[in-house]
């Protein structure tokens, strides 16, 4: 068998890595407001904070002074300006309608009560304006047979998006879609109404 015919056996698909399948994913804009709830992907938001530019605002709201913290060190090693809030007893400190995109961790949406998952849906409802959305991100498990680019085939969203989508759409955002999912991550995106 030739060189080329052995190559052809063993085609792997290029990985675009999480940080740039998420930035993708979101699609930030110039000028536009994000938010992100909870640490999350550190090096993504930075660099969805940077493709806002300071025409734009990077906000992120945490529970405890020390994840602030941590991504108050993580925007300044990548050079970016991202706001910081911590959250007191639950209220998050920013005006409504405030951000064109909310960020929000799929992992401990999925890992909290259904009355912390609603209510951390609900307070990112009230400050993304009208026809903004909302993005929840799912990192599977990403064992070595995903790392070589080989997944098993899945028809249909899995549980995990699944269970995202419906939890968007109990705390009112519509329509509610699985925007993707790949290379062991699920994005779900959920709209709010214009109208009530």
């Amino acid at each position: 068998m030739s060189n080329q015919g052995m190559l052809s056996l063993f085609r792997f698909r290029r990985s675009r890595g999480p940080v740039d399948l998420a930035v993708g994913m979101a699609g930030v804009r110039l000028g536009e407001r994000v938010l992100q709830a909870g640490v999350g992907n550190l090096r993504a938001f930075a660099v969805m904070a940077g493709k806002a530019g300071l025409t734009g605002r990077a906000c992120a709201v945490v529970d405890t002074p020390a994840a602030a913290r941590t991504i108050e060190t993580a925007a300044a090693r990548e050079g970016v300006l991202i706001e910081v809030a911590t959250a007191e007893g639950g209220r998050w400190p920013f005006e409504p309608s405030s951000f064109d995109l909310g960020l929000t961790d799929g992992n401990v949406l999925l890992a909290a009560s259904p009355g912390a998952c609603q209510e951390r849906l609900r307070d990112m409802y009230r400050v993304v304006r009208p026809g903004g959305r909302v993005l929840a991100v799912y990192q599977k498990r990403y064992g070595l047979v995903a790392r070589l680019g080989f997944e098993r085939a899945e028809h249909g969203p899995s549980a995990q998006a699944r269970a995202l989508a419906t939890a968007l759409s109990e705390a009112g955002w519509r329509p509610v879609r699985v925007l993707a999912e790949r290379e062991g991550m699920a994005f779900v995106e959920g709209f709010r109404p214009t109208v009530i």
